[in-house]
């Protein structure tokens, strides 16, 4: 057989062009394999140390300073920002119908952005300890366009900015 293999260069040589590929291909998979492992231990670790934070941390301590999502935000329309005391000056309703009105007031966390749904959920909390969720469905609504005609910043939070 390998008289054949020899005798024929076409043969020979695409003979051992496959076996380099083979061997190209076989290390690739042993390094995505090892790499695999690698990022398990890494995504175990990260989450033993999110854990442990929010063990330490109130809900709301969490959720205003650890960034454990990529879709989660300090801020809603870069106007409220975490930490930042709020009034709601005009009376609105979330996606499950229940009415936030006027004169209510909260602590604003983090904002999480419902790529699926099209909405957000406003994390708030009125004594800087237990969190609430306030989900938002519309982004046409005005609440997103103008979040100024309801809610009035009463005390800026840890992000400091010039009022405009």
């Amino acid at each position: 057989m390998f008289t054949y293999l020899y005798s024929n260069k076409i043969l020979l040589w695409f003979t051992i062009v496959l076996l380099f590929v083979g061997m190209i291909t076989v290390t690739i998979i042993l390094y995505i394999f090892v790499l695999s492992i690698i990022e398990k231990k890494r995504d175990k670790k990260r989450e033993k140390e999110m854990k442990k934070l929010s063990e330490t941390l109130s809900p709301y301590e969490f959720e205003s300073t650890q960034l454990n999502y990529t879709n989660k935000k300090f801020n809603f329309r870069e106007y409220i920002y975490s930490g930042d005391y709020v009034k709601v000056i005009k009376t609105f309703k979330d996606y499950y119908g229940f009415t936030h009105s006027a004169g209510e007031k909260w602590y604003f966390a983090c904002q999480y952005l419902l790529v699926s749904e099209y909405g957000d959920v406003l994390y708030v909390s009125t004594d800087k300890i237990n969190v609430n969720a306030i989900y938002l469905e519309d982004r046409k609504d005005n609440l997103y366009t103008h979040p100024k005609e309801y809610f009035e910043i009463i005390e800026q939070g840890r992000f400091k900015r010039s009022k405009k």
